[in-house]
Parts: C-alpha cells; structure tokens; sequence
C-alpha cells in the first residue's frame, strides 16, 4: 500500500484514572485527535481497536516505543468491522503471534472474508475517502474470537465485559472495564472532539438503527460509567451529561433530515446540523467535521426510508 503524508504516532500516553490503561492517536485520516487506540498493560496485554489499515504501523510503532514488543500483545479488540475500527487487524497479527481479535458474532464472517464489507465501502465513498479508509486482510478463523453479549475476557487485573450495542451497526460492542468502570464505546455513542469539546452522532448507512442506539444510550447509563472511552476520541469525563446529550442530539438530527431533505437539499441540512454542534469549532476543520456530518445525513436518510417500507414490529 503506497500512502503520502503518513504522520508518525505518539507513544502510548497513560490515563489519569487508570495506571494500566493508555491512548495513543493514529493521526487517523491524517487529523490529529480522531484515531484513538487504546492498550491495557495488564498480565495479558490488551489493544482496543485497530484503525485503518493505514494505521497498522503507526500501532506498531507505538507499541514498541512503549516498551512492549508486538509478540507481547495477546488481545486485540475491535468495536465493530467498519474499516476505521477494524482495518487494521489483519494487519497486525503477523506481527502479534500470540494475539486472537475479539469482535461480535455478527461480524466474525466478515473478518474471515472482508471482500464483500470493502467492496460495501468503498462503493458508498468517493475515492478520496475510499484511500483514506483503506482496506482489510482476511483473519483465520481460528485467530478469531466470536463475541456474545455478557462475554467477558479476563487479562489480569481488568476484567473486560462485552455487552451487545446496536444502532450505530448491528455488530457494535460496547466494552466495560470492570477495574476502573470506563466503557469503550467504539461509536455507539457517537464522536466526540476534545479541546473544541463537540459531542457528535454519527448514523452511517446503511444499517444505523435510531430506536435500537437509543436504547443502547439507556444501556450505558445504567452502567455508570466512571468515564466514555470515545474510538473517536478519547476519554470524556462526564460520561451521564455526555450520552444525555446524545440522547437528544440523535432524534433532533434524525427529525431535520426526515422533515428537510426532501425540500432543502443535502447541503442546507448539512448547513443547519454544522450550525447545531460544530459552530464554534476551532481545532478542527470544517471541512472535516462536515465529512462526518455528511455520512450521517445520508444513513439517516437510508433509516427513514427502510422505516417507511418496514411492516409493523419492524
């Protein structure tokens, strides 16, 4: 894979609330603040989410800039098969002999055979996004973990639960550490940007599910969580605030793009739902923040439409 501008990763950084737990950004889409992998150095050794494909040696990189080396590492846990959180993997195990990748039952055949998921991909991008998402290498079977809801994996001292969280897709896992009572939320609870401290949905097509998010919002309130452990990005230390803030932003979106779009246009849509959540934005570009905004105008979109052709009880 040829790439231009490929940013070099920081280390992994510990966080505060955790002495085992670290963060290290990828420079995923080269944007600093987006990518965020995190490792958990316990008696076994923990890496959760892969990025892209892209971002494999910068997760190499920072392993061994930590002190650890790739063959040390026994776990890798990926959030759910969309390229951004699960890219990376196949990228990785060669250089991770001991490690097996933990990802929902419902995504299991598609890290097997990703042919279909790529191609699913990079047909709903342009080509620029389509590079900047890259692609996945085949995992065998027996370096894979099928993960149900209420599994659980033990590395020591953290206790890993996996808990079933769909809406954003249905092979999405959210992931309590029993230790310090952070929850990985991969993208169940949408995006956030630290330093401009916008909380974003993030709803692609074609399979986010408003009603089923929702309830995994309930789900993750019920947990108390001591903080969000964003994929995109980082720690946010309020986590209540934080999903009730979701809880509403989701539904307001989902009624603009069902009462506007038909009329207005994608574009105003955008427009109005940038003017919503990212006004003040200063750290990240517009441009960039609108691409996010974008994908989910379009799988809104999509949901209203299967709505509409769904039967009752859906």
């Amino acid at each position: 894979m040829a790439r231009r501008n490929m940013l070099s990763p920081m280390s992994f950084a510990r966080l505060p609330f955790d002495a085992d737990t670290y963060l290290t950004d990828v420079h995923m889409f080269q944007q600093e603040g987006f990518g965020a992998v995190y490792l958990i150095d316990d008696d076994r050794k923990a890496i959760i989410e892969t990025g892209t494909s892209w971002d494999a040696p910068k997760i190499l990189e920072a392993v061994k800039t930590f002190g650890l080396q790739p063959s040390d590492i026994d776990a890798l846990v990926v959030s759910h098969i969309h390229l951004d959180h699960a890219g990376g993997a196949g990228f990785l195990l060669d250089d991770m002999p001991q490690a097996k990748v933990y990802v929902h039952e419902r995504g299991f055949k598609h890290l097997v055979n990703p042919s279909k998921l790529v191609a699913s991909a990079h047909q709903a991008l342009n080509d620029d996004e389509a590079d900047l998402f890259g692609t996945m290498r085949p995992i065998p079977p027996d370096r894979l973990v099928a993960v149900k809801d209420g599994g659980r994996l033990d590395l020591g001292k953290h206790s890993l639960v996996f808990y079933d969280s769909p809406g954003h897709a249905p092979h999405e896992l959210t992931v309590l550490d029993e230790r310090n009572r952070c929850v990985y939320t991969g993208d169940a609870a949408g995006l956030y940007f630290p330093g401009d401290e916008i909380l974003m949905p993030i709803a692609p097509a074609p399979s986010f599910d408003l009603e089923k998010n929702l309830e995994t919002f309930r789900h993750l309130l019920a947990l108390e969580p001591r903080a969000l452990l964003f994929s995109h990005y980082g720690p946010h230390r309020k986590p209540r605030a934080a999903i009730e803030v979701m809880m509403a932003m989701y539904p307001a979106w989902a009624r603009m793009v069902e009462e506007r779009l038909a009329s207005a246009g994608e574009d105003d849509v955008l427009r109005q739902l940038y003017d919503m959540s990212c006004r003040g934005a200063k750290r990240f570009p517009r441009d960039f923040l609108e691409r996010r905004i974008r994908v989910s105008i379009r799988g809104l979109a999509a949901y209203h439409e299967r709505m509409e052709h769904a039967g009752p009880g859906r």
